[in-house]
């Protein structure tokens, strides 16, 4: 993050602050855990593995970063994508059951919540992402075809 612009760095800096919000990520709505779930090292990370798995997607087109990617709609999926895969092999990793005195009792047993989270948002992603990318590919070869897929992205 240390070679963007000052511009880059307060796209990044707000697409951490609308991630956490998008994620309801605050001490406060974690009322079990009492404290954020991901640390802005994992935001920064999901932020990241987001802007790669566009540039690694077919149709190729010239590569994104922060300052130029072209949705923040897009990037706020891509980057909760990756949060929760991250999140969930940790409860998968994390998951025990056992048994005392005739109680049973479960620990890290969010792994199919986060799993279920994780099907709806990958699926409305890359239907988007993929729509999106094939507009921008085929207006590149006639020269700039408009649709409503130009409106897809804001100023953010």
């Amino acid at each position: 993050m240390s070679s963007l612009t000052a511009e880059g760095k307060r796209r990044f800096e707000k697409a951490k602050r609308y991630l956490r919000l998008f994620m309801r990520d605050t001490p406060e709505l974690n009322k079990l855990l009492r404290k954020e779930e991901s640390d802005d090292t994992l935001f920064d990370f999901a932020i990241d593995m987001a802007i790669s798995d566009w540039n690694s997607t077919a149709p190729l087109l010239p590569s994104r970063n922060i300052e130029n990617y072209p949705s923040l709609y897009l990037l706020m999926h891509a980057s909760a994508i990756q949060l929760l895969k991250t999140q969930g092999i940790l409860q998968s990793r994390n998951e025990l059951s056992y048994q005392s005195g005739g109680s049973s009792f479960m620990r890290s047993n969010k792994t199919q919540h986060y799993q279920s989270w994780l099907v709806n948002f990958q699926n409305e992603y890359e239907v988007k992402k993929k729509n999106y990318k094939i507009f921008q590919n085929v207006a590149r070869g006639w020269s700039g075809v408009h649709s409503e897929y130009d409106r897809i992205g804001y100023d953010w």
